[in-house]
């Protein structure tokens, strides 16, 4: 195992979950998503969008936290303590291979699922939503 894999590891069993962040490049946003979930057989997660690494990483982390002391997957709109909930969607197959390639490698298998998680600009609306900001309309993964 690579060193990289410890560290996932050890994150895991300090947290429950591990975090990746990607950057922005060209006109591929940034992303982010957990890896650990699915060895409780829960949803990992996934954030698309140039959010702050501190806001994308927080709302990953608190959301992962609830959803593995329910010991049930999450769904619908959340209350994260912000203005408006962030939104929980069943995200695709081809996400999953898009998105959250060290999941896979990590677990050594792809048979996980993943969960979208979707902000909304500040005027309420969400991605796919007619009228959602550019920033924040995402793809749907």
């Amino acid at each position: 195992m690579t060193d990289i894999y410890a560290d996932i590891e050890r994150n895991i069993a300090l947290s429950g979950q591990h975090l990746f962040l990607v950057f922005a490049s060209g006109d591929a946003p940034a992303f982010a998503y957990s890896i650990g979930n699915a060895l409780q057989g829960l949803p990992e997660l996934l954030l698309i969008g140039d959010f702050p690494p501190r806001v994308a990483g927080s709302i990953l982390n608190d959301l992962g936290l609830m959803m593995r002391r329910a010991c049930r997957p999450l769904h619908g709109d959340i209350d994260v303590g912000g203005q408006f909930p962030v939104r929980l969607r069943q995200a695709s197959a081809d996400a999953r291979q898009r998105f959250t390639l060290q999941v896979g490698r990590f677990l050594r298998h792809e048979e996980y699922d993943v969960l979208q998680v979707l902000l909304c600009d500040p005027a309420g609306i969400y991605p796919g939503e007619p009228g959602c900001e550019p920033a924040y309309d995402v793809p749907l993964a």
